[in-house]
């Protein structure tokens, strides 16, 4: 497999691009059709549903009563128009072709323009209109239901498979990258292979497996021997190859798989906290969680076992397409909103990629995550709320970590916290994480999130925070709560990761976040050698030359890869993928003007007064009000 195919945090679907929602509210590249909702030019009350088939381009238009449009007689109406247009700027105009299957020929350009007149050259016919709006207005609630569901400040570990992402084509290809920071830990290349061999089996499906892929499966089982998991890994191995697997076989499977992966993890933080010199704490034993079966969780299972029989390379429409009513049961409850949340990133990506028969290469790895994760986390009791302690003390904010997928963002201000009590400091993270429309986009992001976590404010504005009997788990995470905490004194970052980073001690991990993906170390860097090779830039620390991920910086935001590249010092989260370690950068020192300048990835999370941000937020404020207007009107009715 390609290093891409074996990445965890392969970039596979480009994010949505930010545009003006008043014309077209919605708009979606989903069950086969380009679709959306488009506002009436002349009743402010009225939406018309639209669509426009893949490949056939059979088109309909009526308004969500089922009134036909009068526009779409023979040909295609403005509305139709408009949708086609507004889809171009949100997802491009080669993803759009790609998808619709009507790329201009002889050279000719993607924009909404060529796409229409490929489409209409043919005189494509009109379906039927009253069969098709219900279920897209119905997929248009849903859409802006997101702004309805509440946030929570619990983690979502899984949301580190979703980094936020400035290229313009996140699943292009990428060429040969050069050496970097090697990783010598004995077994994690067996343990690799042990798991590339069960992606393998997964891209081709478990249905009725080859004799080559029941070979796979048995790597994996022999990967386990000698484990307490080896009977029942080498049991569902045997079935899975015959085609003969039970849903109780694929979660044998996936904890066989992830135990692997657990362990490569293990290795790799051993490996870091060699470098970095710190001291982590050992955890306790995990705590009996409530065993209720719930029939949500059950109905989840089914779907991702169905995804294992067919693979990933016989998925469709009709099959993806199970997950929407499932993740519609799961979001509102806080207690699953982690399976949630992974269910429909997954789903969302998967949809994206249909049919699977088309695609010409496949994220293995990274799908095999996905999908071995929400298994488990169907399993009652696999992810229980942690237990925690109160915390008194001073919070000493390092940078903010974003995860972003489609529907759903995520924030992460790592800090160093002291406790009042003198005690030893301690490594700490505060999340917030919030549902979203796939049309909140950059600093739209950061306004859904700003509101449930006044920490971003004071990472913005360079200050502490006084922290009384705030609730921290065992593993360094504090379940936030705005009136346990208080502004404090100013601090500098970058003065805070050269002071109190090496001797603050390390949390445990919980073990089923135990993940080479899930590894972020907060480092501090400085004195390195700055290397740019096109579009790669590598730092060279003591000797070793480490990548730095700049896709994961945020759009919306001060801090951009030129000025990484300019940079002397660094706030850094130290991350494994694909075979390598990597820098993240969450804060640099550089030179503006000949004046030392701290810039943060996260400046803008809690507001700012920078002339590029504002306009940032006022775009981003029209979009969110025009779709808060929608769901008043729509949801509340």
């Amino acid at each position: 497999m390609s290093d891409w195919e074996k990445s965890s945090t392969a970039r596979v679907v480009p994010p949505a691009r930010p545009r003006k929602l008043a014309k077209v509210p919605f708009v979606e590249l989903a069950d086969g059709r380009l679709q959306g909702v488009v506002s009436s030019g002349s009743d402010i009350e009225r939406v018309y549903v639209s669509s426009v088939a893949s490949g056939t381009y059979a088109f309909a238009c009526s308004t969500n009563n089922n009134r036909p449009c009068g526009g779409a007689r023979g040909s295609f109406c403005n509305h139709i128009r408009a949708l086609v247009t507004e889809a171009v700027l949100q997802y491009g105009g080669d993803r759009v072709a790609r998808y619709l299957r009507a790329e201009p020929g002889g050279g000719a350009g993607t924009d909404a323009a060529a796409l229409t007149a490929v489409m209409t050259a043919g005189r494509p016919p009109q379906a039927d209109g009253k069969t098709l709006a219900a279920p897209v207005f119905s997929r248009f609630l849903r859409h802006l239901a997101y702004l309805e569901l509440a946030p929570v400040t619990t983690p979502l570990p899984e949301m580190h498979w979703f980094p936020p992402t400035r290229a313009a084509e996140p699943g292009a290809p990428a060429g040969e990258r050069e050496e970097t920071a090697a990783t010598p830990v004995d077994g994690l290349d067996e343990a690799l292979a042990a798991v590339d061999a069960f992606d393998r089996a997964l891209v081709t499906g478990l249905l009725r497996p080859r004799p080559e892929r029941a070979a796979d499966l048995v790597e994996l089982a022999d990967a386990m021997a000698g484990s307490p998991l080896a009977g029942v890994v080498a049991e569902a191995a045997e079935k899975a190859g015959a085609g003969a697997a039970g849903e109780d076989h694929f979660v044998a499977l996936a904890a066989g798989r992830t135990a692997l992966l657990g362990a490569a993890h293990d290795a790799l933080t051993a490996l870091v906290d060699e470098t970095t010199g710190r001291t982590r704490s050992e955890p306790a034993p995990p705590a009996a969680g409530d065993r209720q079966t719930v029939n949500l969780l059950a109905a989840a299972r089914t779907w991702l076992s169905d995804l294992a029989r067919t693979g990933w390379q016989g998925i469709d429409h009709e099959l993806v397409g199970g997950a929407a009513p499932i993740v519609s049961a799961l979001l509102p409850q806080p207690a699953l909103r982690r399976l949630a949340t992974l269910l429909d990133g997954f789903a969302a990506e998967l949809a994206a990629s249909c049919p699977g028969a088309a695609l010409d290469r496949i994220p293995a790895r990274r799908w095999g995550d996905l999908w071995a994760r929400a298994l488990l986390l169907t399993c009652p009791g696999a992810a229980e709320p942690a237990a925690t302690a109160p915390a008194t003390g001073r919070l000493l904010p390092l940078g903010v970590d974003l995860h972003e997928h489609a529907t759903a963002a995520q924030a992460q201000v790592h800090a160093v916290f002291e406790p009042a009590d003198g005690t030893a400091p301690r490594l700490v993270r505060a999340s917030v994480s919030v549902p979203k429309p796939d049309t909140v986009v950059a600093a739209g992001v950061w306004q859904l999130l700003r509101p449930h976590l006044s920490l971003l404010a004071a990472l913005g504005e360079g200050r502490t925070m006084d922290l009384d009997g705030m609730p921290l788990t065992e593993e360094g995470d504090l379940l936030w709560d705005d009136t346990l905490a208080r502004a404090g004194e100013p601090a500098d970052a970058l003065a805070t990761a050269r002071v109190a980073l090496a001797t603050a001690v390390t949390p445990p991990v919980a073990p089923l976040d135990r993940h080479p993906a899930r590894i972020a170390e907060p480092v501090f860097l400085e004195g390195y050698e700055v290397r740019q090779d096109g579009d790669t830039l590598t730092f060279t620390v003591a000797g070793q030359p480490y990548t730095v991920d700049t896709d994961r910086i945020p759009a919306a935001g001060p801090l951009t890869p030129e000025a990484v590249a300019a940079s002397g010092a660094c706030i850094a989260l130290l991350r494994w993928d694909d075979g390598e370690f990597r820098v993240q950068p969450l804060a640099v020192e550089t030179t503006v003007r000949r004046k030392p300048v701290a810039l943060h990835a996260g400046a803008w999370a809690g507001g700012t007064t920078d002339k590029a941000g504002l306009r940032a937020e006022k775009a981003a404020t029209d979009a969110v009000t025009v779709l808060r207007e929608r769901a008043g009107r729509l949801l509340r009715k």
